[in-house]
């Protein structure tokens, strides 16, 4: 998966929208039944389509989606499945979901039964006015279909909302007959000649349409698939589509187009669908057996609201990622997250880090994936020269990897606090150091020091909530800093370095004594925003103490903190991020729950998050930047740090 298929149904119902990706544009797919003679569109909204069918439900679960529908004594079952299981690389880095429906009589009696799907080529370009071509790809048990832009611009857009307009994406089903299918048809055409041939008929036409090149809008060419089906009382009948992009190169590595890692299994993206279609039931097995058992333990640890924000965010938190062929010789798989909804930026430091318990929790090795580009960066072992002493910020702008230090957006204390604690999270979930040494342990030497020449104090820096607007003296920051510093002591002492870790771990705790004051000169019972004048914030920096089990802090601060937040500071949506304003951050609150000392507390802040994904007005990709009075968006969504809600699964108490 990419984060150019970042694609949603941004309304309760499935017939009460286009598809969209995530910033607002219409990628449209369509779906469509005819029971008897009368027509229901069951995927996107009216126009030249049928009237929409009931649903009845829908339910999400981590890997899968699922909706019903029921008229005129048919039960049809939707069910969208993207197999992305953090244990597979390969099968995490295809792009692919599957789309499967399923018909079934509710009212004992027999019926005739067409099923139709199309999908634009929307979803290949950036603007409609972008020319078009399409084709069939013979040779395999399939019928597969593609479309992409005539002129392949490869890699040639960056930027944050923009969509894809180079590769192609394709279609692909079943050719055989089986399962009650009398017949499988498919059809290059028009989509308004497409449509309402189903509508009237229940076809769709034999002729492809072979007008090309033309502009995605002009006549709006689709790739549309009909079935014929037999339906029995005793029996239901079931296909599957699957939806694929190749994107050909998915990164431009400092000058180098890097490829889709599943080109490493694959010659062709009609090989992997040919492929996924073979492994469709042993796939299917595994996302359930892993959405069963995921939720399981999420209710086991947080309860049932917390299992679903946990199945709420697990496609989105993966969705912003992609798989890459490294450039080295034995093209070892690299992994990149996209700044989504805020800059567009390529592995922004600051992203990984909310949701990095996601990957610590499912896969320390994926985690690796993503940090190993910025060390290889920060390293000097790119084209050009980075030139701090302390962590970069990001590597670029999606898709392109290429940024000279000067246009770094720095935030020292912020980027180096959360590599260390990230790299010192993967010690201790696998017991060594050797992702880092021999090779980059100069490196984290060098960052550390730099902490300790820039704490207690941040002063003006820049921090991760920067859209807040500058935070001078920022106490969170400072936790941020001095925690990193307790990690890096930590890492000293897995690596067998107890000098090194008696010596971090002390200038550590000398800077924690000093922040209990800086933090608190009135001795009240909270602490400040910022050193220099009263004030809140969530001291969500915290975290990783909890994680690694360290004593940086004493757990005084801990208590009086969330005290603090939920007895002085709760709204009906939560806590506001500090005292400037009444929005929050939901991976961020997450973070807060996590080190609560109880379950009360816990549950404060998970019902508080669940109430706003429920309640929200704005039907978007989960935001994670909301007013905690009354649930409105403020900006962002489906962004990948909603993985932070993960936090409480890497605690060692879970």
């Amino acid at each position: 998966m990419n984060p150019y298929m970042s694609v949603w149904s941004m309304a309760t119902n499935l017939t009460d929208s286009f598809p969209q990706y995530w910033p607002g544009t219409i990628k449209a797919f369509v779906g469509m039944i005819r029971i008897d003679g009368a027509s229901y569109r069951f995927m996107s909204t009216a126009g030249d389509m049928a009237p929409p069918i009931q649903q009845t439900s829908f339910k999400v679960y981590p890997t899968r989606t699922i909706y019903e529908f029921e008229e005129r004594g048919i039960r049809l079952t939707l069910t969208f499945m993207t197999p992305l299981l953090t244990d597979d690389i390969e099968l995490l880095s295809r792009p692919l979901t599957y789309i499967t429906w399923e018909v079934a009589s509710t009212d004992g009696k027999a019926h005739s039964v067409q099923l139709y799907y199309d999908n634009t080529a929307e979803i290949a370009v950036d603007q409609v006015s972008e020319f078009v071509v399409w084709r069939r790809v013979p040779g395999y048990n399939l019928n597969i279909m593609g479309i992409g832009t005539a002129s392949q611009n490869l890699l040639g857009l960056s930027g944050d909302g923009v969509g894809i307009n180079w590769g192609y994406a394709y279609v692909g089903t079943p050719s055989t007959n089986s399962n009650g299918i009398k017949s499988v048809s498919s059809v290059m055409s028009s989509a308004t000649i497409a449509r309402q041939t189903f509508v009237r008929s229940g076809t769709i036409p034999n002729t492809d349409d072979m007008r090309m090149p033309r502009a995605c809008s002009d006549d709006w060419p689709v790739l549309a698939y009909s079935w014929d089906v037999n339906v029995v009382p005793s029996s239901s009948s079931s296909s599957t589509i699957m939806f694929a992009y190749d994107q050909v190169a998915s990164i431009k590595w400092f000058g180098t187009p890097l490829e889709p890692y599943w080109r490493h299994y694959h010659t062709s993206i009609a090989d992997l669908m040919d492929e996924a279609l073979g492994q469709y039931e042993s796939i299917l097995s595994r996302c359930q057996t892993f959405d069963t058992q995921l939720l399981q333990k999420a209710n086991q640890v947080g309860g049932p609201k917390y299992a679903t924000m946990i199945a709420l965010t697990y496609r989105q938190t993966l969705g912003g990622c992609q798989v890459v062929k490294s450039p080295d010789v034995n093209s070892e798989p690299w992994y990149f997250m996209k700044e989504i909804s805020s800059d567009g930026d390529v592995s922004t430091v600051d992203v990984i880090f909310p949701a990095s318990p996601f990957f610590l929790y499912f896969s320390t090795d994926l985690l690796k994936k993503l940090i190993y580009p910025i060390l290889r960066y920060a390293n000097n072992e790119t084209t050009v020269t980075y030139d701090y002493v302390y962590a970069p910020h990001h590597l670029g702008t999606w898709p392109i990897a290429y940024i000279l230090s000067q246009d770094q957006e720095n935030m020292p204390i912020e980027e180096t606090g959360n590599l260390l604690m990230m790299i010192a999270g993967i010690a201790m979930k696998e017991g060594n150091v050797n992702f880092v040494y021999p090779h980059y342990w100069p490196l984290m030497q060098q960052w550390a020091d730099y902490l300790i020449t820039a704490l207690p104090d941040p002063g003006n820096q820049l921090c991760t909530d920067d859209f807040e607007g500058p935070i001078p003296h920022d106490a969170n920051l400072a936790v941020k800093g001095i925690v990193a510093l307790d990690c890096f002591a930590f890492m000293n002492q897995i690596l067998g370095n107890s000098t090194g870790a008696k010596y971090y771990s002390e200038v550590a705790q000398n800077f924690a004594t000093r922040w209990i004051k800086l933090a608190n000169p009135d001795q009240m019972n909270h602490y400040r925003l910022r050193y220099d004048e009263p004030g809140f914030s969530l001291k969500y920096n915290l975290l990783f103490q909890k994680i690694l089990g360290l004593k940086t802090f004493p757990q005084t601060v801990f208590d009086q903190e969330v005290d603090y937040y939920i007895n002085s500071r709760k709204q009906p949506f939560g806590v506001p991020l500090d005292n400037r304003h009444l929005y929050t951050k939901l991976d961020w609150e997450s973070w807060i729950a996590a080190i609560s000392s109880n379950k009360s507390q816990f549950d404060f802040f998970i019902n508080s998050v669940y109430a706003f994904a429920d309640q929200t007005p704005n039907r978007v990709p989960l935001s994670d930047w909301y007013d905690a009075s009354n649930a409105r968006q403020q900006g962002f969504q489906a962004r990948t740090v909603v993985g932070g809600i993960y936090a409480k699964m890497v605690m060692p108490s879970s």
